[in-house]
């Protein structure tokens, strides 16, 4: 049994240092390390700004090849880059089943067009921030990352947009590195509020900005629109790109997480705050109580957030209840190996 993994945006699309990206312990990295733990003959795919092979050697997996191909049409907007050599490689090798990392990316599009579907080869999708792309449709499978994204395939809401059978998906959890991502005993709270998030122009920061005027913001992740937002908004501490191995450290300096995005549907960026012990305020435009339950923090709209992080600032007993409900529930759900079903649903369907 063959499988591949096939990155659909290019691996320095948020992390221009290779060796830095080969540091990630994500669910990216560690699906094909436990198929590879279950006997599959797996391989991680992606676009590169060159071509580059390697093993991947994340303690307590076992390895599998990572091939990187380089980029043959690079345009402005790195989410739309594509390799032919990858889809060359993918349409010579005999594997049962591709795995689309994310719906929308430009190396996903490319390989449909060019292989999947003009070779009648079946595929599923693991879905990121968008759930819907004229790939998802002819999928063979996929994994959303909230309900909400379940419900939106299955009832779609647009005419046009066939319904998705609910025994043609699964829930699939985030993974979190929780002996990473862990409270710090002792350490300084330096914000009183820290927000994680690329400053791009579909992110949104007024509240962020307003809450600034009142409390310690901090705000990590950097982007196109990071001067413009600096100037925007001088009293919130921006502090740029952070390396992942470093952002445990820096979620442990501050009381809460707000997340700024309104367009996601589960970042870990949440999971990891909540691995961390803080409890979490996000709006409810995308999240519903299985990405923040009740108890690790709050969901709010537009009238709603200055109470909810305010009550939470002035009442540190009910704070510290919700980060520990926000670890255990990472613990519990969120874990090193909490795709492991996932897999074996992937072998399943490799299988028929």
């Amino acid at each position: 049994m063959r499988i591949i993994f096939v990155l659909t945006y290019p691996s320095y699309h948020t992390i221009a240092d290779r060796a830095e990206w080969l540091r990630w312990d994500n669910r990216d990295r560690r699906m094909p390390g436990l198929l590879a733990a279950m006997g599959v003959d797996v391989e991680l795919w992606g676009v590169g700004r060159e071509a580059f092979e390697t093993q991947s050697d994340l303690p307590g997996l076992s390895p599998y090849p990572i091939r990187l191909f380089e980029a043959s049409r690079a345009g402005a907007k790195s989410r739309d880059h594509v390799s032919d050599a990858m889809a060359e490689a993918a349409r010579e090798d005999p594997a049962d089943l591709f795995v689309l990392i994310g719906t929308n990316g430009g190396a996903g599009y490319h390989l449909f067009d060019k292989v999947l579907r003009a070779g009648r080869r079946r595929f599923a999708v693991i879905i990121g921030g968008d759930y819907w792309s004229r790939i998802v449709p002819h999928a063979t499978f996929l994994f959303p990352e909230s309900q909400i994204q379940v419900e939106a395939l299955a009832a779609p809401r647009r005419l046009f947009r066939k319904p998705i059978p609910r025994d043609r998906m699964e829930l699939l959890p985030k993974t979190i590195d929780t002996e990473r991502f862990r409270p710090l005993a002792d350490s300084r709270k330096d914000w009183d509020v820290v927000a994680v998030a690329r400053l791009a122009r579909w992110k949104r920061f007024d509240e962020i900005g307003e809450l600034s005027a009142t409390y310690r913001i901090a705000v990590a992740g950097g982007g196109p629109q990071a001067k413009q937002l600096a100037k925007r908004y001088p009293a919130i501490e921006w502090l740029g790109h952070v390396a992942h191995g470093e952002v445990p450290g820096l979620l442990n300096r501050s009381r809460l997480y707000f997340h700024a995005g309104r367009r996601e549907y589960h970042p870990r960026a949440i999971p990891e705050a909540m691995a961390c012990g803080l409890p979490v305020i996000a709006f409810n435009d995308h999240f519903g109580p299985d990405v923040v339950p009740r108890s690790c923090g709050a969901l709010v709209d537009i009238h709603s957030y200055e109470a909810a992080v305010s009550g939470l600032l002035h009442d540190p007993r009910r704070r510290a209840q919700m980060g520990e409900s926000a670890r255990a529930h990472v613990v519990a759900t969120h874990g090193p190996t909490s795709s492991e079903h996932a897999c074996r649903t992937l072998m399943r369907i490799a299988a028929e």
